[in-house]
């Protein structure tokens, strides 16, 4: 394989790499719309929450909170998973800046 093959292999691999943190990007950002929304119904659900309240207001609070924490552990995937890509990439651009 010739240096300008390599470099373009190279390349290719780091449009992949930067295609792929764009997806993950993109991806981080809809689950935090995502929490947004969960955080609201959380919050709405301990507003109408009041003592001796209805048991359908305290099961939709639990649902919301276990839904926060689900979307929560989905953002902290996402957070390794874009670390992982960046170290990724760093790597290949000190492998390309060889060249």
């Amino acid at each position: 394989m010739t240096d300008t093959q390599r470099l373009r292999a190279l390349l290719g691999k780091r449009l992949e790499l930067v295609q792929e943190i764009a997806r993950l990007n993109a991806r981080q950002l809809k689950n935090r719309q995502i929490l947004g929304g969960v955080e609201l119904e959380v919050m709405q659900c301990e507003r109408d929450l009041s003592p001796g309240e209805d048991a359908a207001v305290a099961d939709r609070l639990a649902q919301a909170r276990a839904q926060c924490d689900a979307v929560l552990a989905r953002l902290d995937e996402d957070a390794r998973d874009l670390m992982e890509s960046h170290g990724q990439l760093d790597a290949l651009d000190r492998e390309i800046s060889k060249q």
